[in-house]
């Protein structure tokens, strides 16, 4: 697991899913280095692809980007508005795509993670799952105060 993640992680909360960035991402940079410029840009690839982190527990998303700039962005799930996912036809191929989530503070994106549709369903299925035990404790807080008087 993640340092970042693991750090983040709060009293009750347990760990769905833990995506990063895709190896193939980075094949464009080594097509690029036949021309001489992958060797300028690859570098940066590959710290950006080692530092991204987009993972979500039963209770929030957590996500962070960089290595010396640092991006963190930590979201409980009921503020979750969406979660798109869009990929070109290497991310296709490769299985890897870019992922937007937006929530209440605002659209986050990150590019090229493993295996988006299946991050983006898990998500969905969770924040459900939130939203059901939210309500289902809120329920029985009632009738315990209804039983009180």
């Amino acid at each position: 697991m993640d340092s970042y993640v693991q750090q983040n992680l709060g009293k009750d909360e347990n760990l769905i899913l833990l995506a990063k960035p895709h190896w193939a991402t980075l094949i464009p940079h080594i097509i690029l280095m036949f021309i001489g410029i992958g060797f300028l840009t690859i570098p940066f690839a590959i710290i950006r692809m080692i530092t991204t982190v987009v993972a979500f527990s039963n209770k929030k998303i957590m996500c962070k980007t960089g290595l010396i700039n640092t991006k963190k962005m930590d979201s409980p799930l009921n503020q979750i508005n969406n979660v798109v996912v869009t990929s070109g036809l290497f991310g296709k191929v490769f299985g890897y795509g870019d992922i937007a989530i937006t929530t209440a503070a605002g659209v986050h994106a990150f590019n090229g993670i493993k295996s988006p549709e299946e991050f983006r369903q898990a998500v969905n299925e969770q924040i459900h799952q939130f939203e059901n035990d939210r309500i289902k404790k809120q329920a029985e807080e009632m009738a315990k105060t209804m039983k009180a008087t």
